[in-house]
């Protein structure tokens, strides 16, 4: 056998990390790394009241949210470290981007959640930006810990696959998303660092040829305490704490292991981290706090199916690779593409050899035993991954980094597998140098345009000014360009605009675009500050101006035809102020387009929303977009079934002005009034279903939404069938069609 690859291949490894990682750091803007607006936050607030931890309240939000309820261990470390730096600035440097489009990529930018203020951040580094990047540099280092954790894994399972050890210790150090995490403010990189390394630590304790001293159980009690101090996934760890104590036992046929090893290892990871726990049973009632975490960071509305996350997978694989900022910052498709379909192919490959390995009996029964401990763990982290998924809107790759060396070991064995001799090392090295490339341009070529704030205009005569009541102008510079040409449902309205700042501005105003129809109900609007979101008005200096271009989605499920009205407005959030032209005006008509059907299809309004894999909603149409309180109005739905349906759904449709959930119109039925139950479709068949609606007579004039739905009568609860989205976003059990205006009850007199 080969001797084992010698531990001076690491250092190499680590220094190319290292350089990738603080480029990562460097490039990316204070804050602007994800969630480490939150996690900053509470850092701050630990080293500035003697690491005392904040007590949650989901009513009254502090500055670090949801972050306040995670396991303290990386923050008090973080704060401790950045102590005796005067943060004092913190709320000047941390002016939120309250439009920015957090985990939505669009063409407009808008991608940075805080509005960078002019040299704050510029080297040398003094006050927040400091403690910031001291505690981003604790970070780096313990993402060196994690890379150097896969070196050791790697090593121990595979002695003489040198391709796997190196190849397993590269990809790690060069994955993009694991270097811009190691590069930000995150507890995730304590955890890693500590799950990775307790795998290693319980893969060594099942390498031992003979009992294992009792210092081993006492090691794997403080990494499995602190790590339990670092995330709550930790936790999933200790069932195989147990299985390898169990193991150990049948091989040496003594209770040894399991006794002293549950008894020492289970007592100081009590002893570490059972204090934490107590406390949240004493201030929440619940020991992991979770309760109050999900409260604050938000749930869905309904738990994720399997068919909502499959449709999810491809905002996980692209942010395992690399999403940067706030999930909105990203490589060309093209490339996540071509990584997974190399991670597919490893995956299928690594399964094959497993059981071509258990088929010819090549491995012996402790490696079997030792490749247990990250075989599991792997598994159980997806599932955990999966299920944590379920319950928030937040589909991140990131979150199974706690199980990255084992990952990244399956990734290199899967490639050299099916090859012979040196060519073993050929596609480890090919995806290694593809993700070294991606991980060299990201920091200049990704990371850094999508905040780079636009370049100010010289001043130029305007068409129109807008004031507040403080003498405050905006004016809108010559020649606004609007793009709508054969515009339809789900297609992006562009329109480019230039403003210029006649005065000095003292308040952070923000633009508005809102599509009208002819009934001026707002159909698609978009909200965000100067220049792509990267300006704040109070920072550009009068008579400067800047080109705004703005992206406006417009729904899928928007009636046409219709002649829509684009008009522009500025409005200062923190009082509700909006700015007036000269003739008491609120709002600049900045042109007109129509909005066109779908092409490809006889039905009005054609859709494609599918309902629970069922039942899709194919088209609809509406006889009146603003009724009468107390007139009615049909609605004809057009059905599709996707496949032969057992049961026979019902057919809600509802007017309703959200968040209010009285119900202002309703009907209930199976579909064509009762004569067609679904499970008659006939699969591909177009199924016309006609509701008539009543508008309630005390139904105050205003906007309202129209929703429908599909649900069993004939069960407790009424469960109704939830949509299954096709872009990842979280999936209702109801469709929100249109807005719809209900005028004023027409006297009858």
């Amino acid at each position: 056998m080969k001797p084992p690859v010698s531990a001076r291949w690491l250092a190499p490894i680590l220094l190319v990390y290292s350089v990738l990682a603080l480029s990562f750091s460097f490039s990316t803007p204070l804050f602007e790394a994800s969630d480490e607006l939150w996690h900053y936050p509470l850092v701050q607030h630990l080293a500035a009241n003697g690491l005392q931890l904040p007590v949650q309240d989901p009513t009254a939000p502090a500055d670090w949210r949801q972050e306040g309820s995670q396991p303290p261990l990386y923050y008090l470390i973080a704060a401790v470290l950045t102590s005796g730096i005067d943060t004092s600035d913190m709320p000047r440097v941390r002016r939120i981007n309250p439009h920015a489009d957090i985990g939505v990529i669009l063409p407009d930018g808008n991608a940075n959640m805080i509005v960078h203020r002019p040299g704050a951040e510029d080297f040398p580094w003094r006050g927040t930006t400091l403690a910031v990047q001291v505690a981003r540099l604790f970070s780096v280092v313990l993402g060196a810990g994690t890379v150097a954790v896969t070196f050791f894994l790697a090593r121990t399972l595979f002695p003489e696959r040198t391709e796997v050890v190196l190849g397993a210790a590269a990809l790690n150090a060069l994955l993009p998303m694991f270097l811009f995490i190691s590069g930000s403010v995150n507890n995730d990189n304590l955890s890693n660092l500590l799950g990775n390394g307790l795998t290693l630590a319980l893969v060594l304790l099942l390498a031992h040829d003979q009992l294992p001293r009792l210092r081993w159980y006492a090691l794997i009690g403080v990494l499995c305490g602190a790590g339990l101090l670092a995330k709550l996934n930790i936790g999933f760890l200790i069932p195989l704490v147990a299985l390898s104590c169990l193991l150990l036992s049948l091989r040496f046929r003594s209770p040894r292991p399991l006794l002293y090893g549950g008894l020492i290892s289970g007592g100081l990871t009590i002893a570490i981290a059972g204090w934490w726990y107590l406390r949240n049973v004493q201030l929440y009632g619940d020991p992991t706090g979770l309760n109050i975490f999900l409260d604050l960071v938000g749930r869905r509305a309904t738990p994720a199916s399997l068919p909502q996350l499959w449709a999810e997978m491809s905002s996980f694989s692209a942010s395992f690779w690399g999403l940067f900022g706030g999930m909105n910052v990203g490589y060309p498709a093209i490339l996540y593409q071509i990584l997974n379909a190399i991670a597919a192919v490893a995956l299928l490959s690594v399964l094959m050899c497993f059981a071509s390995a258990a088929v010819r009996r090549r491995w012996s029964a402790q490696r079997w035993w030792m490749l247990s401990i990250p075989l599991l763990w792997s598994i159980v982290t997806f599932i955990s991954y999966l299920r944590w998924t379920a319950e928030t809107p937040a589909s991140q790759g990131r979150l199974i980094f706690g199980a990255l060396s084992a990952i990244a070991i399956w990734l290199a064995l899967g490639l050299s597998w099916p090859l012979r001799g040196r060519a073993r090392a050929l596609p480890v090295s090919g995806l290694a140098l593809l993700l070294a490339a991606a991980a060299l341009t990201a920091p200049p070529l990704v990371i850094r345009p999508a905040y780079q704030p636009p370049p100010l205009l010289p001043a130029t005569p305007t068409q129109a000014v807008f004031r507040s009541a403080d003498g405050t102008a905006i004016a809108l510079r010559p020649g606004p360009r609007l793009d709508s040409a054969g515009l339809q449902p789900g297609d992006t309205l562009m329109l480019n605009q230039g403003w210029q700042m006649q005065t000095p501005a003292s308040a952070d105003w923000s633009q508005f675009v809102h599509v009208l129809t002819p009934d001026g109900v707002i159909i698609a609007q978009r909200d965000l500050y100067p220049g792509g979101g990267r300006l704040a008005t109070s920072d550009i200096a009068a008579g400067s101006g800047w080109e705004n271009p703005i992206a406006i989605r417009i729904p899928d499920t928007a009636y046409a035809p219709m002649p829509l009205t684009i008009v522009a407005g500025w409005v200062d959030r923190s009082t509700g102020e909006r700015m007036r032209l000269a003739d008491g005006a609120d709002t600049l008509a900045l042109g007109q387009l129509d909005l066109q059907p779908r092409s490809g299809s006889a039905l009005p309004n054609p859709l494609s929303i599918n309902f629970g894999g069922d039942v899709m909603l194919v088209g609809y149409a509406l006889s009146d977009l603003s009724p009468q309180a107390g007139a009615s109005f049909t609605l004809t739905l057009y059905w599709q079934a996707r496949r032969p349906i057992a049961r026979d759904y019902a057919i809600f449709a509802q007017v309703l002005a959200p968040p209010d959930t009285t119900l202002y119109a309703s009907s209930d039925a199976q579909p064509a009034n009762w004569t067609r139950p679904t499970s008659t479709w006939a699969v591909g068949e177009i199924v016309e279903d006609a509701h008539s609606l009543t508008v309630r007579d005390d139904t105050p004039p205003g906007i309202y939404d129209l929703r429908v739905g599909v649900y069993l009568q004939t069960e407790p609860g009424f469960p109704r069938l939830r949509i299954v989205s096709t872009d990842g976003t979280p999936a209702e059990d109801f469709l929100s069609l249109t807005r719809m205006r209900v005028l004023p009850k027409e006297d009858s007199e």
